[in-house]
């Protein structure tokens, strides 16, 4: 039997979750990438960074138990390729998580209009929440 935890302690996590991105001078990013995820949020990425996105601060609000995202505007993309994965870091630059990210119809963690993304354009994030 696996572990059940109970609502109080899922909202606590999430809380937790937010206090950490929410840490440092600086704001939470989501730096997205495509290729392979690593298998730990510890090792580096072997692909390069398509786009980085800033997130408000405090990063997001919490509804149930679904800790929503807010950016503060589009990311440009600095490298063109397709959107797999982000890792999200806070404002110490100390990573949080590594997420999946898919089209909208796909069901990813973070969820985007378009995956392919252009060097010179903007990435439009429809979609980032953490359960």
């Amino acid at each position: 039997m696996s572990i059940t935890l109970s609502l109080e302690h899922q909202l606590a996590r999430l809380e937790a979750t937010r206090s950490f991105l929410d840490q440092g001078e600086l704001n939470a990013r989501i730096r997205l990438y495509g290729g392979s995820r690593p298998l730990s949020p510890e090792e580096t990425p072997s692909s390069v960074m398509l786009a980085e996105v800033t997130l408000t601060k405090p990063c997001g609000y919490i509804t149930g138990l679904v800790l929503n995202l807010t950016t503060i505007s589009n990311a440009l993309i600095t490298h063109s390729g397709v959107v797999t994965w982000a890792r999200l870091v806070n404002g110490d630059e100390k990573t949080a998580l590594d997420l999946d990210c898919s089209g909208t119809d796909a069901g990813g963690d973070l969820q985007f209009e378009q995956t392919q993304l252009y060097a010179g354009g903007y990435a439009q994030l429809s979609q980032a929440s953490l359960q």
